[in-house]
């Protein structure tokens, strides 16, 4: 598979808009100190584990090892999905699950390889303790897969789904109920993102596979606090909020939607954004990372209440917001696709520091999350990076 397939077959949505041009401006850091928050002590991201044939690729784009989901099971236990050059050689891509059980201090990567079945990307891997673990991308033929395993990683179990589209983001509640997000290309419009997709749900871990809820957009990220209370995000800047384990789904007001009527040129609904990072803390503080797909722009909203009503609490100018984590309502990290930094804020997003990351390229970042505010992981381009304080 040629490299501009894995390309769509990832998340199909991210960019790789890495600014070899850098970033304060168009990150509008700065740490404000309003008397109630302590200083935040200075971070940096140091690429913690890189596939061995990597070190080969010094000079050229580092991309090509590119790793699009992460799962923090306990501050030792951690697995990461992605899919690099096939160690074969020529254009083809292997999907690969890259784990630690200590802490970062030494990582197992295991190519995804199942008898008569082909997988050459994985976009989204979700476990739910150490052993049990669930991972979703494509098949050669384009194909959506599920891959599951019961003894943390060791072994693999692959089905393919029969709805048509890719999945993007899985996401388990227990060992049984879990629900994916998916995306189909836009009508006429081949490697794109935003058509229809369906919010598809297991009952039984993932042997079989319904259409729980139709949307008219694609679906980036899904995300639960329990077996009853989810939300999952798209295209076209929407949220949706279930409170009855899927069965029925009202769509939020995200405040960067796509409205009815008339566009306004000037709005954030003309921008397109995408909303492919989302987090609760718990039932009422979440977290939504979106980028403009129309212009260099992006957004972090949260809320409060649940999603009841959501605010913009920051607004970036020429970079995109991918994904945010936080450890409490206060205290989190967003990625931006300019510049080479993470962003650290400790007073809700209100401000932000940048903790640079340590790399021998500006690579984009796809996802972070952690386990409390000393184990945090971010990964994307290049290398799985682990936060250090300085």
């Amino acid at each position: 598979m040629e490299f501009k397939q894995r390309a769509v077959a990832f998340i199909l949505a991210l960019i790789l808009a890495v600014g070899a041009s850098s970033c304060n401006s168009a990150q509008n850091n700065g740490n404000r100190k309003d008397g109630t928050a302590t200083p935040p002590k200075p971070g940096r991201w140091v690429a913690q584990y890189r596939n061995p044939a990597s070190l080969n690729y010094t000079g050229v784009n580092l991309s090509v090892f590119f790793y699009s989901g992460i799962s923090v099971v306990s501050q030792n236990v951690v697995f990461v999905c992605g899919d690099t050059p096939h160690p074969k050689g020529g254009n083809e891509r292997v999907a690969v699950i890259v784990r630690t059980t200590d802490g970062g201090q030494s990582w197992t990567d295991t190519p995804i390889e199942v008898p008569g079945m082909l997988i050459p990307t994985l976009n989204s891997v979700h476990f739910i303790n150490q052993d049990v673990g669930w991972a979703v991308g494509v098949d050669s033929g384009q194909d959506g897969i599920i891959i599951k395993t019961t003894d943390g990683g060791a072994s693999w179990a692959a089905t393919r789904l029969s709805q048509k589209q890719i999945p993007i983001s899985v996401f388990f509640v227990d060992a049984d109920s879990g629900w994916i997000g998916g995306s189909t290309e836009l009508r006429g419009e081949e490697e794109s993102i935003g058509g229809p997709s369906a919010i598809m749900a297991t009952t039984d871990g993932g042997n079989t596979w319904t259409p729980q809820y139709n949307v008219p957009h694609s679906i980036l990220r899904v995300t639960f606090v329990d077996k009853t209370r989810g939300w999952v995000s798209g295209t076209k800047g929407v949220i949706y909020n279930t409170t009855d384990g899927g069965r029925s789904w009202d769509k939020q007001r995200s405040e960067i939607e796509l409205g009815d009527g008339a566009i306004d040129l000037t709005a954030d609904g003309a921008k397109q954004f995408a909303i492919r990072g989302l987090q609760f803390v718990d039932k009422d503080h979440g977290f939504a990372a979106a980028y403009a797909t129309e212009q260099q722009a992006g957004r972090m909203l949260v809320t409060s209440n649940g999603g009841a009503t959501w605010h913009r609490q920051w607004m970036v100018s020429g970079a995109g917001v991918r994904d945010v984590f936080f450890v409490t309502p206060n205290e989190g990290w967003a990625l931006s696709d300019q510049g080479p930094y993470v962003n650290h804020t400790i007073d809700g997003g209100k401000s932000w520091l940048s903790e640079p990351k340590i790399f021998e390229q500006d690579v984009a970042l796809a996802r972070v999350a952690g386990s409390d505010a000393d184990h945090v992981w971010a990964v994307g381009g290049g290398a799985i990076f682990f936060r250090v304080k300085e």
